[in-house]
């Protein structure tokens, strides 16, 4: 899909969004009047109200009669609110039991920000990125985050647990933290099935849960996103610069991507190297050792990927927790 149809799905999700948060405020009004009758006569006294205040507003022919109107049914009105507010505290409900809920209450699930022209909120942009980049191939975060990480799965002998554990306790540490780290980025090292992907997703789910922005890809995928901008078919194409100017991005499976001249070892320099200038925060979890990530990429890369200055060196070591 193209940036603009992913807008477009995106908009129709948006406009879902409202439906579902005008069905849920509904079902909340509905249950809070059949449990408390006195708060459905006080909606329908303040919908009276206001109409009623408005009628006789629009009669007055003196400004200070029409001002003395307004002001009176503002009071009435805060009183009736006031009650509402009460009956629900004294119901044990929350006290906004029947405002509207939103996802994302900058722009109050709309997908846009400021006056006109609008731009899109930093929510939009966010799922906007998700929709480009994801590949349905990894975990979904339900399933994959640091409240599920389960110690027992991994083996007592030669360390396994204890490094899975402390590694976690890191990551978890570095998510929380962001983009104010002790180190501003991690290389998750080690063969497969050790969990580096879980890890990885973990980061991903915590920081973005936190309101932060991050895209998470697939080798694979980001050199798909470099394939396409080096082709430059599409002259609207943002894809590869999103990735260098998002504040933290997540690479799975580093080592996995096609080798193919001028694109693969040139991009990924490019962007590695622009998010190092600019302190932007970047994971990697590759099965590459440092030897073969040398051999694959040059010493350019290799040393922007393992500078200990910004990067946080991590080995996983162990069996494989597939086959177990």
């Amino acid at each position: 899909m193209t940036r603009s149809e992913h807008i477009r799905a995106l908009q129709e999700e948006y406009t879902r969004q409202r439906a579902a948060n005008e069905e849920d405020q509904e079902a909340r009004i509905a249950r809070a009047c059949a449990a408390i009758p006195e708060i459905g006569r006080l909606r329908q006294e303040s919908t009276d109200l206001a109409l009623n205040a408005m009628r006789s507003i629009l009669a007055q022919q003196d400004e200070g009669q029409r001002v003395a109107a307004a002001k009176e049914m503002k009071h009435r009105g805060q009183e009736i609110n006031a009650r509402i507010r009460q009956l629900l505290i004294g119901a044990g409900l929350p006290e906004d039991e029947l405002k509207p809920r939103y996802r994302c209450p900058v722009c109050r699930d709309t997908g846009y920000v400021g006056e006109a022209p609008a731009r899109f909120c930093d929510c939009f942009e966010a799922r906007l990125r998700l929709r480009q980049y994801e590949d349905g191939s990894m975990a979904g975060l339900d399933e994959q985050n640091f409240d599920s990480f389960d110690e027992n799965i991994f083996p007592i002998l030669d360390g396994q647990r204890e490094i899975a554990v402390s590694t976690k306790r890191m990551c978890e540490q570095y998510a929380n933290a962001f983009p104010n780290t002790d180190c501003r980025n991690i290389l998750l090292m080690g063969e497969g099935g050790l969990g580096k992907t879980f890890l990885l997703n973990c980061i991903f789910e915590r920081v973005t849960s936190r309101g932060c922005s991050a895209v998470r890809i697939t080798a694979f995928r980001m050199f798909e996103t470099m394939r396409q901008q080096h082709v430059g078919n599409d002259e609207n194409y943002d894809g590869f610069t999103t990735l260098i100017e998002v504040p933290l991005l997540l690479i799975d499976d580093l080592g996995t991507e096609p080798m193919m001249r001028n694109i693969t070892v040139e991009y990924l320099f490019t962007l590695l190297n622009e998010r190092m200038a600019a302190k932007r925060h970047t994971v990697v979890a590759t099965n590459l050792t440092g030897l073969q990530i040398k051999e694959r990429y040059g010493e350019r890369i290799f040393s922007r990927l393992t500078d200990r200055h910004q990067c946080r060196i991590i080995h996983l070591k162990g069996k494989d927790l597939r086959g177990l």
